[in-house]
């Protein structure tokens, strides 16, 4: 089996006509997850949004968003367990070094999102592009 690579991002900051920036490696990555946390707050509390749905907002892969979600050191303040795959199953989720998807069911739960097994009744998963428009 072939492990898939994640590429790291480039970054390209348009600050006015005449300048143009390029950011590349551990700063286009923490420029990538402030964004990334921002957008997690926009997710409603007992709604969900996809990895899919986040990637295709910043131009980065799903994966790299899972990759980006684990490193997560504030799991309740920053709500990464609201984001889930996109056929509507729970996904992964990493709390203190440690993969714990039932802790991630538990929280949705307590949210008031509706799980059946390990998937989100459809009408839970909200659009992040419809909310920001």
């Amino acid at each position: 089996m072939r492990s898939k690579k994640i590429v790291r991002p480039l970054i390209i900051i348009v600050s006015n006509e005449d300048s143009i920036s390029y950011v590349r490696g551990e700063k286009a990555k923490d420029i990538i997850t402030e964004v990334l946390y921002a957008l997690l707050q926009l997710i409603p509390q007992g709604y969900v949004t996809t990895y899919r749905e986040l990637s295709s907002i910043l131009g980065i892969s799903p994966r790299y968003v899972g990759k980006l979600l684990s490193l997560n050191k504030s799991p309740i303040v920053i709500p990464c367990h609201r984001v889930v795959r996109s056929n509507g199953d729970v996904g992964g989720y990493t709390i203190n070094e440690k993969i714990d998807i039932e802790f991630k069911i538990k929280l949705l739960i307590l949210e008031g999102v509706k799980v059946k097994g390990n998937r989100i009744a459809k009408d839970r998963i909200v659009s992040l592009r419809q909310l920001i428009r």
